[in-house]
C-alpha cells in the first residue's frame, strides 16, 4: 500500500511539473508574439505620391468558357497640379483610355471578352521629374504603353528633347544611347533567328532613324533612364513594345 501512494504521488508530481512547464511555455509563447519588435515602415525614396492620383478605377468580371470567372482591372492616373501642362496631360490620358472603358462594360454586358483586358499604371519621382507609364493590355496578349514626364518644379512637361536638356546632354546622344540598347536587347533575343530571311529585315526596321525617333523616354523607380521601344520580328504580331534600360556613356567635364 505504502508503495502504491509512493508512485502515486510520483505521478501527480511529474503531471504538476509538466502543467507547469505547459504554462511557462505558454506564457513565454503569448509574450514573444505580443511582444515582437516591429520594423518601421519604409517609403519608397522616389514616391511620387502627392503629385498623382487614381483618376477612374473600374473592374469588369467576365466568364471564363471553363465557367470561371476572370476580372478585369482598369485605372488611369491624373496629375494633381494646377498647371496647363497637367491639365492637358490629364485631359489627354482620358481621351486615350475612355473609350476602353465603355467598350469593356459594353463587351461584358454582351457576355463577351473585352478587347482591352487590363489598363495600369506606374509613376517614378526622379529629382525634379515625374514619369508616368501607363500600359494597357489586350486580350490578344499584345501591350502598348503611354508615357508622360512632368517637371514639378517648372510645371511643365517634358518630350524627349525636354529629358535630353533637363540630363544635360544633347538629344542626339540619347537617340544613340537608345539605339545600342535596343540593339544589344534585340540581339540577345533573336540571335538564333539571323538565318532566316526576314531576320536583317526586321533588325534594319527595329533599328531605324523613323524607330528610334519614336522611342518614348522615362525614368524608373531607381533614377535610370529608360525607353520604350518597337521591336519587330517574325512572331505574333510582328511587332510588339519593349521596356528598356538605356546605357549611357559618362560625360567628359
Amino acid at each position: 500500500m505504502k508503495a502504491k501512494l509512493i508512485i502515486a504521488a510520483l505521478i501527480l508530481c511529474a503531471v504538476l511539473c509538466a502543467c507547469g512547464k505547459s504554462e511557462e511555455s505558454s506564457r513565454e509563447y503569448y509574450q514573444i508574439v505580443t511582444d515582437a519588435p516591429t520594423e518601421p515602415e519604409e517609403t519608397e525614396p522616389n514616391s511620387a505620391q502627392g503629385y498623382i492620383k487614381t483618376a477612374k478605377k473600374e473592374s469588369f468580371r467576365v466568364e471564363e468558357a471553363a465557367g470561371g470567372w476572370e476580372t478585369n482591372e482598369f485605372q488611369i492616373p491624373k496629375l494633381t497640379m494646377d498647371s496647363k501642362d497637367a491639365k492637358a496631360i490629364n485631359s489627354e490620358i482620358e481621351k486615350t483610355y475612355e473609350n476602353d472603358f465603355k467598350d469593356a462594360a459594353k463587351a461584358v454586358d454582351e457576355g463577351k471578352t473585352p478587347k482591352v483586358t487590363e489598363i495600369s499604371y506606374e509613376s517614378y519621382l526622379t529629382e525634379d521629374v515625374l514619369s508616368v507609364v501607363i500600359t494597357r493590355t489586350y486580350s490578344s496578349h499584345t501591350v502598348d504603353y503611354g508615357v508622360y514626364n512632368y517637371h514639378i518644379i517648372k510645371n511643365t512637361r517634358l518630350d524627349n528633347k525636354g529629358i535630353a536638356a533637363y540630363m544635360g546632354r544633347d538629344e542626339s546622344e540619347l537617340n544613340a544611347a537608345v539605339e545600342e540598347s535596343l540593339q544589344n536587347d534585340y540581339v540577345s533575343k533573336f540571335k538564333y533567328d539571323n538565318f532566316k530571311d526576314d531576320y536583317y529585315i526586321n533588325y534594319e526596321k527595329t533599328l531605324s532613324d523613323d524607330n528610334i525617333n519614336k522611342s518614348m523616354l522615362f525614368f524608373d523607380n531607381s533614377g535610370s533612364l529608360c525607353a520604350i521601344c518597337k521591336e519587330y520580328a517574325t512572331v505574333g504580331a510582328g511587332e510588339f513594345n519593349v521596356k528598356i534600360k538605356v546605357e549611357l556613356s559618362e560625360q567628359n567635364d
